[in-house]
């Protein structure tokens, strides 16, 4: 096999874990009761909160349906559902009353640091910990060498 195949094969294998962690995340999200809808608006709302200082300027219903490019009316469903869970709250906007803004509850920080806990880690985590000590090794040395060259590159 040639060097550009093998490169090549390796980007492949690369989606292939991130396609199965990503499943992972999915089963994770029936287990807690969550369509994929609903996970994949709580997982947007905590990245849009991330760089929000108080909750008076968290996104409105609005900008979060623009993100994800949804309509608002649908995405207004989805948080209502995520309400009812206790996962999310709505507040009405300090200026002007007819805007809502959303909020992640603790509830729902916790659900989400859970599920990611369980998908990323433990999956990960489980998955390397159950191959033999040479190929943890092997995988550890060259994962290093790539971070390495990453580095070097940029």
């Amino acid at each position: 096999m040639k060097r550009e195949d093998k490169v090549q094969m390796i980007i492949q294998l690369k989606e292939e874990i991130n396609e199965l962690i990503h499943k992972k995340y999915h089963e994770l999200a029936k287990k807690y009761d969550l369509s994929l809808e609903q996970f994949h608006l709580l997982i947007e709302l905590e990245e849009l909160m991330l760089d929000v200082d108080n909750e008076f300027k968290a996104p409105t219903v609005g900008q979060i349906a623009k993100n994800i490019n949804n309509s608002q009316n649908t995405v207004s469903e989805r948080i209502t559902r995520l309400e009812n869970k206790g996962l999310v709250n709505r507040i009405k906007d300090i200026d002007d009353k007819r805007i809502s803004r959303v909020i992640l509850t603790d509830k729902g920080r916790k659900l989400i640091e859970s599920i990611e806990n369980e998908a990323s880690s433990k999956y990960l985590f489980n998955s390397i910990s159950s191959m033999e000590d040479i190929y943890i090794d092997s995988l550890l040395k060259n994962l290093e060498k790539l971070v390495e060259q990453m580095n070097i590159i940029k």
